[in-house]
């Protein structure tokens, strides 16, 4: 079966059905289209999951997992299947909150060309004296500068507005997981609430995770095992450790299964997820004239307005381009 056809959450279906129809692993990724290794475990590459690497990432860090604790693999694609639907979800939320910024900024970048297109329709000495004339040329040379520092300006808005980009260590050996990226923070919750689910204890459900986690995570997970051990519950500020550190102290400090906060945790993730699109999308939105007022405007009227007013001058004889420029500097 060619898992190319469609995407990776309908190929983690496909082997979640396979797997209930009462497949073996390694039959049912092969069937689907994955390809396994030696051991069985799905490739880490994306060939499989229709170039999804996140997705080929986290099956894999699954398989394992299930093959470790003894938990069902079914069972635990399907928490993974359920984490990338609200990791997708709040990317999509994301997009549509950034869409109507982005594509301001993308048209604001347009601004100068527009003044000038409006200024030859006028009057088309203004656009021969932009491009004959050195004053025209000085007028076009500042236009281009600040057009260029205005659009480098908002992409970099839009690109803070996206979300910071994530830092990651360089040892020269790492592990594949490492290689690959971090898992997202749903995932690994799932991960966790999965190993929970087999019967081990929490401090050792977050070391099993940690050995198929990515290294920041993984040292975010062993921070919360030793916190568990010790009752010492500051575990620094990685997103894995700070979602998961309240769930955990109060399942370690009454016995309750610490599943259903878990589970409340991935609610609240994917609730801050939004409110944070929902945020950074309108102060986007008056970020954006700061630009557009310092260098998006400035070179509309000097590619557009004063090449305008230049030409209109020199047209009714007053004077030259130069003439009229050294008219408009003079005190």
């Amino acid at each position: 079966m060619d898992s190319m056809t469609g995407d990776a959450s309908a190929v983690l279906a496909d082997v979640t059905a396979l797997l209930h129809a009462g497949l073996s692993p390694d039959r049912a990724w092969l069937t689907a289209g994955v390809p396994v290794d030696q051991e069985g475990l799905p490739d880490p590459s994306p060939q499989g999951f229709a170039g999804d690497a996140t997705a080929a990432r986290c099956a894999r860090a699954a398989a394992i997992l299930a093959r470790d604790t003894g938990a069902p693999l079914v069972r635990v694609l399907d928490a993974i299947d359920e984490a990338l639907a609200r990791v997708r979800d709040a990317r999509d939320a994301t997009e549509a909150a950034l869409a109507g910024p982005r594509m301001s900024a993308r048209i604001l970048r347009w601004l100068p060309l527009v003044g000038m297109g409006l200024a030859a329709m006028v009057d088309p000495g203004a656009l021969s004296m932009l491009v004959t004339e050195p004053a025209g040329w000085a007028l076009l040379a500042t236009a281009l500068a600040l057009t260029w520092a205005g659009t480098r300006w908002m992409t970099r808005m839009v690109a803070a507005a996206q979300g910071p980009p994530r830092r990651h260590s360089r040892p020269r050996a790492r592990r594949v997981a490492d290689r690959a990226g971090p898992l997202p923070v749903p995932v690994v919750l799932a991960l966790v609430d999965a190993a929970l689910a087999s019967g081990l204890p929490v401090a050792t459900a977050c070391h099993r995770v940690a050995r198929v986690a990515d290294r920041e995570t993984a040292e975010a997970l062993g921070a919360l095992a030793r916190a568990c051990e010790t009752g010492q519950w500051d575990v620094g500020s990685h997103a894995v450790a700070q979602a998961l550190a309240r769930p955990l102290a109060l399942a370690v400090a009454s016995g309750a299964p610490p599943r259903y906060g878990i589970r409340s945790a991935m609610v609240r993730l994917d609730r801050d997820e939004r409110r944070h699109a929902l945020r950074a999308a309108g102060e986007l939105g008056v970020r954006l004239t700061l630009p557009l007022a310092a260098c998006l405007l400035p070179a509309f009227a000097l590619a557009g307005v004063l090449p305008l007013v230049i030409a209109v001058v020199a047209g009714a004889g007053i004077g030259g381009a130069g003439d009229v420029l050294g008219d408009v500097s003079a005190p």
